[in-house]
């Protein structure tokens, strides 16, 4: 429990610094609006790599794959009796199962991870309005001899 504990308040604490670390546009240096603009895709990124990771036995766990087997009644229940009837999906309800029962590896925790950075980097950039073309009328030294 004290492990969850720790986990949603650096959540939180990457939360309140992409909150911010809001992209100054009317600055007009350049440095100053790609250094916000890393801070927000990078808290995108930290967000969703350890909120996947954090949810996935949360969601397992609600889909019905538990410690005890799979839940009566469930979307595991379901998934289980699909498979059986039409004989596909067996190896994914039961590799579910044993994520359920054992926890999630971490060979899994890492393409967990690395899934969810991808895609909180991407929601964040989107989001933030930051853009990398953008143009700050910038004037290279050799332009003001």
């Amino acid at each position: 429990m004290a492990q969850k504990r720790q986990v949603f308040v650096f959540l939180v604490s990457v939360m309140i610094l992409v909150a911010t670390a809001s992209p100054k546009e009317e600055s007009s240096s350049y440095w100053s609006y790609i250094k916000s603009c890393s801070a927000l895709k990078l808290g995108g990124a930290v967000i969703g790599g350890v909120g996947l990771i954090v949810a996935a036995p949360v969601v397992l766990g609600a889909a019905g794959f538990g410690t005890a087997g799979i839940a009566v009644g469930s979307v595991g229940a379901k998934a289980m009796s699909l498979a059986a009837t039409y004989g596909v999906g067996g190896g994914v309800v039961g590799t579910l199962q044993s994520a359920g029962a054992a926890g999630v590896g971490l060979a899994t925790n890492a393409v967990l991870g690395t899934a969810g950075a991808a895609v909180g980097y991407k929601v964040s950039k989107k989001m933030s309005g930051c853009d990398e073309k953008k143009d700050f009328n910038c004037k290279k030294e050799s332009e003001d001899d």
